[in-house]
């Protein structure tokens, strides 16, 4: 199964996305939660 450049690059992102999204969110959370 060969895949080309554009679907690695797409695919990769729709990974990294939401994970760089979910570990912002996490670290203003988190230090919110330290400051009060």
């Amino acid at each position: 199964m060969q895949v080309n450049d554009l679907g690695f690059v797409a695919s990769l992102l729709f990974v990294l996305v939401p994970a760089v999204f979910l570990l912002i969110l996490y670290i203003q959370t988190a230090s919110k939660s330290k400051e009060s």
